[in-house]
């Protein structure tokens, strides 16, 4: 649930990312405003459990509520039955003395409405990308068609006859296998569920990101000069590991998502190493950071950061949201780091991940 909507529901003042809100009904209570200095209630952001009571050094009672990953506080409360709070403060607070069950009554209302948004919008996802499965179709038939052409060209291999077919044939080659590869994701966004479909098989992850590296060279050199480097750090071998079929879209969203908010004129680094029995992979790019408030809401389905939004119009904040979630059927997680050296808004980005290997 998106903050401005939480704001327009709320019966009572609360506390998201650190900060502290009116609701609608509301205001927050002075002392928590004004004459608290320890505001230990902020350390209930620290929980993941769904619902957690708490009561503060001021004597006022707060709950923190987790619906769909949001997370805020209900502060500066005092509930009936309190009795930490002085008489004389309850007298002059009024306004914030509350029942406890019409507080369970709002937060189970808006876990009802976040269930219902996630509902539409699921159903909305399924109803819209569904139309581009005759496009998906199209463009594997285009695809095909022009893989048959190169096939039928002088060479020993497939591979040769498209060294030796000149700039033009490669270039529209690589262009269509790329989109085709990129709308197999429609799949994925429909239903989450198909990214363990199939059988686990034996993937190299850097030849993975060599293939989609020679993919994107011919974009990134077009868009904004840019340059994509691929480097075995330690230059021992890197071993395979055992992946669903999607794990194939990891290079494509990452090394998309690079150059979609890269500096023209820059480069974009990928840096893989073999370590304990596991390969990392970090991509590097120079581009606008995301906001330290939103480093981990930039994994979550259709959000973007405003500095992402100010740089480029392209993305609906749907490719990191996927690439967490095959990371995570393959026992692995993506993380977003910045240089914290770097005062100006753009600099050095990285995403990093690992995968275990054999």
């Amino acid at each position: 649930m998106e903050l401005e909507l939480f704001k327009n529901l709320s019966r009572y003042p609360f506390i998201f990312n650190n900060e502290f809100f009116d609701s609608i009904e509301l205001k927050q209570n002075k002392t928590c405003i004004e004459k608290c200095e320890k505001r230990d209630c902020l350390s209930l952001a620290l929980s993941n459990a769904g619902q957690v009571e708490y009561i503060c050094s001021k004597g006022y009672n707060n709950l923190l509520v987790i619906t769909n990953g949001f997370k805020f506080i209900l502060n500066g409360l005092i509930y009936e039955t309190n009795t930490t709070v002085p008489q004389g403060r309850k007298e002059v607070r009024k306004n914030w003395i509350v029942q406890k069950d019409a507080i369970n009554v709002f937060v189970t209302k808006i876990q009802e409405i976040e269930n219902y948004i996630i509902q539409r919008e699921n159903e909305s996802i399924e109803k819209n990308f569904s139309l581009f499965h005759d496009f998906k179709t199209s463009m594997s038939i285009f695809f095909n068609c022009t893989e048959s052409i190169i096939a039928g060209l002088p060479g020993n291999t497939f591979e040769e006859k498209l060294q030796n077919s000149g700039s033009s044939y490669k270039d529209l080659y690589n262009s269509l296998e790329l989109i085709t590869s990129q709308l197999g994701m429609i799949d994925v966004i429909i239903n989450p569920k198909s990214i363990s479909f199939g059988n686990k098989r034996n993937i190299n992850i850097y030849k993975l990101f060599y293939k989609i590296k020679m993919l994107f060279n011919y974009l990134a050199a077009k868009k904004r000069n840019i340059s994509i480097e691929l480097i075995n750090v330690d230059g021992a071998y890197i071993h395979n590991s055992f992946c669903f079929e999607s794990i194939e879209f990891i290079p494509l969203i990452l090394l998309d998502n690079a150059l979609k908010y890269s500096s023209p004129d820059s480069n974009i680094k990928i840096e893989i190493t073999q370590l304990y029995g596991r390969a990392k992979i970090r991509v590097k790019n120079i581009g606008p950071f995301v906001s330290d408030a939103n480093k981990d809401k930039i994994f979550e389905k259709f959000f973007r950061d405003e500095s992402a939004k100010s740089f480029s119009k392209e993305g609906i904040g749907m490719g990191l949201w996927i690439a967490q979630e095959i990371l995570k059927t393959h026992g692995s997680k993506l993380y977003y780091f910045k240089d914290q050296n770097e005062f100006r808004p753009i600099g050095l980005n990285i995403f990093e991940f690992d995968l275990e290997t054999y």
